[in-house]
């Protein structure tokens, strides 16, 4: 329209609407248009409601609406829309129809009362038939549902930098990942700041390099999630020219498992060549020592093993035999708890330290065992936790200078909101390599640790949360720390206490 101009062509704006204009306006329209009365019986239909619906005027002009009901809505869906138009308002909403050939059909539908006088004499309902956008919604749904259920399978998810626009954009994978809100969108920053300190430069040069130089990338790196869980992961990018500019477009996928997969092969594998080697030669060795004695008494010779010495090579034997035994008890051990790791649940942690305490007394009746601390609820594997622990008073109690070894168990509340429970003892300390082979999570042929027990510890709190720190005690000895983030646990007074457990 331009300024002055109030209408179609030829009609006065001052002068009142041709009723015969309007009937050709509602045939022509795109709409299905129909009519009825107040009792609900159609007095008039146009003809798009017959080329959507597939019924003709003649089939439908005194029948009520009930000869589209497909039977896909509710009586009170009916009850409300009745309710809706009889109180004088208009009703909007999609409805499931069917056509006259019997297939159904989706609209979205406004009816609206006719009033005369003050009267609701008649009701005209409007359908546009947005069948096939919806089954593109729905496809589209299909398409993004199977999307994100192979995200979580894969443990992985997708990203997207638009660098005309300065946004960051996030599948639903990468926010569960991340352990983010579903809405959550971040800035570049923000989405580096979520690794690792000692790992952020190096994802931050590789996303740099890719944008200056069109370069791909695969790198793996240590990621904090929003709960503090430290996760391992492996990030994709790659440079992608479109016609709506430069993007840079790549996967984040959770490694952790698998590299804790990886680790406990290359630890298992060491420690049993390790002490299959040494264990075995002192059984074969002690053995052939035997059997040539035997076998020289039963020739006659004078020259036998003198009794002690027999018995201390039964002794070595026999020790030997139990370290291997030992050994394959804690890797069953570990393997039946780890198939169920991802049972969590609260768990308080005094009453576990105290149980761990108490099995260790009545074993090494030499040891002081002792407790200290309040008693936080942690959100966690309780079996996990409990031979965590154990395994780290074993190794204090193995490892100390003296015949009565002392070893404390302690909770405390860390400064930045974490919840440590140490086990702390006064020997030798542990060797700087193994702290930084259990650190960094990989071994090496020249670079590795002594044992299974710290690394039993690593495997077993790291997929439910929690992390481990090695410092050393004062005058003497180790600190060895199980470390979980804020977000999993709480002081034991706002815990429900019929949702905790108890140790046994």
């Amino acid at each position: 329209m331009v300024d002055g101009d109030h209408g179609p062509p030829g009609l006065d704006a001052d002068a009142p609407l041709d009723s015969a204009w309007f009937e050709r306006a509602v045939e022509a329209a795109g709409h299905a248009i129909f009519v009825t009365d107040f009792d609900g019986r159609i007095v008039y239909v146009n003809p798009a409601f017959e080329e959507i619906t597939g019924y003709t005027a003649a089939d439908a002009v005194g029948r009520t609406p009930d000869l589209l009901n497909a039977g896909y809505h509710t009586t009170d869906y009916f009850r409300r829309l009745w309710a809706t138009i009889l109180d004088g308002d208009v009703w909007q909403a999609e409805v499931v129809n069917r056509r006259a050939d019997g297939e159904s059909y989706v609209a979205n539908q406004t009816i609206a009362p006719i009033v005369d006088d003050g009267t609701i004499t008649h009701f005209v309902a409007i359908q546009t038939d947005i069948t096939e956008r919806k089954e593109h919604e729905m496809a589209l749904e299909r398409k993004q549902d199977l999307s994100a259920r192979t995200e979580v399978t894969a443990d992985v998810g997708g990203w997207e930098l638009d660098l005309d626009a300065g946004e960051l954009r996030w599948t639903a994978g990468t926010r569960r990942i991340h352990e983010v809100d579903p809405t959550y969108e971040p800035s570049l920053e923000a989405a580096l700041a979520f690794y690792h300190p000692s790992d952020r430069e190096k994802i931050q040069t590789f996303v740099e390099r890719a944008l200056e130089w069109h370069l791909p990338y695969d790198v793996e790196a240590r990621l904090v999630t929003a709960e503090g869980t430290t996760r391992i992961v492996r990030t994709t990018g790659q440079p992608v020219d479109t016609e709506s500019g430069l993007f840079l477009r790549g996967t984040i996928q959770d490694i952790t498992e698998r590299k804790a997969r990886r680790q406990q092969l290359m630890v298992f594998n060491r420690v049993l060549r390790h002490n299959l080697r040494n264990d075995l030669n002192v059984v074969v060795g002690n053995a052939e020592r035997l059997l040539s004695a035997v076998e020289a008494a039963d020739d006659g010779d004078s020259v036998t093993l003198p009794a002690d010495r027999a018995r201390t090579d039964l002794r070595s034997i026999v020790s030997a035999a139990e370290n291997l035994l030992g050994v394959s008890a804690q890797a069953r051990q570990f393997d039946d708890i780890y198939q169920q790791i991802r049972d969590i649940q609260p768990v308080e942690v005094r009453p576990l330290l105290e149980a761990v305490a108490a099995e260790y007394r009545d074993a090494c009746p030499e040891a002081t065992v002792r407790v200290e601390g309040s008693n936080p609820v942690v959100l966690a594997n309780r079996h996990a936790v409990r031979v965590a622990v154990g395994e780290l008073v074993d190794n204090a109690i193995e490892h100390s200078t003296d015949g009565h070894p002392t070893v404390t168990l302690g909770v405390d509340e860390g400064a930045d909101g974490t919840i440590r429970l140490s086990v702390a003892d006064r020997g030798d300390g542990i060797p700087e390599m193994e702290r930084e082979v259990i650190t960094n999570g990989e071994e090496r042929p020249l670079k590795h640790g002594s044992g299974l027990g710290l690394w039993l510890v690593k495997w077993l709190v790291t997929p439910i949360g929690g992390s481990i720190e090695i410092e050393d005690n004062e005058p003497s000895g180790a600190v060895v720390s199980i470390v979980f983030p804020a977000s999993r646990w709480q002081p034991s007074s706002q815990a429900d206490p019929a949702s905790t457990s108890t140790p046994t």
